[in-house]
């Protein structure tokens, strides 16, 4: 997922099969700062996915949480399963309503672990719309929820990491 920091606010992205050939990729770093007093921190992003394709699908891979300056017990790192994600997809403007639903686990709450090197996140089997262009108001828009619930168990120091989102329209 490369979008800004993972702790700012994220922008709307529009992945388009026709602006980045063959296939188009978002990339999205996060950056984490653990504090030692327990609380939830939550960040929402959105990306719009248009394909002219009956047949499309959204795959994801991740790398970290990677600790960086951490000192401690590796075991009270942060890791994958710490960070719940929430997905929803929705249609807009003549996006058929079924034409694109999440794949389990990520139709309910999940953890940042559940995704791996090419997981499919959304199935999407109808086009959004016969235009790809990112001035095409038929979209389907994925928006999702990632929340840290820190606690004191956690190392305090950097984490970074990495999600690439892939869409593939055969």
């Amino acid at each position: 997922m490369l979008f800004c920091g993972f702790n700012k606010a994220m922008a709307c992205f529009s992945i388009t099969d026709d602006l980045n050939l063959p296939n188009p990729v978002l990339n999205a770093s996060f950056n984490l700062l653990p504090d030692v007093n327990p609380f939830t921190d939550c960040w929402s992003a959105t990306i719009r996915l248009r394909s002219s394709k009956n047949s499309w699908r959204l795959v994801a891979s991740r790398t970290g949480p990677n600790p960086t300056n951490v000192s401690g017990n590796l075991s009270e790192n942060i890791m994958a399963s710490d960070i719940d994600l929430d997905f929803s997809v929705k249609p807009f403007g003549t996006a058929l309503s079924q034409g694109a639903i999440l794949v389990s686990p990520f139709s309910t709450k999940t953890n940042l672990s559940s995704i791996t090197s090419g997981t499919l996140i959304v199935s999407g089997v109808n086009k959004s719309g016969s235009s790809c262009s990112s001035s095409n108001a038929n979209y389907y828009k994925l928006t999702k929820n990632i929340c840290l619930f820190r606690d004191f168990v956690f190392n305090i120091g950097e984490y970074n990491g990495e999600v690439t989102y892939l869409l593939v329209a055969p």
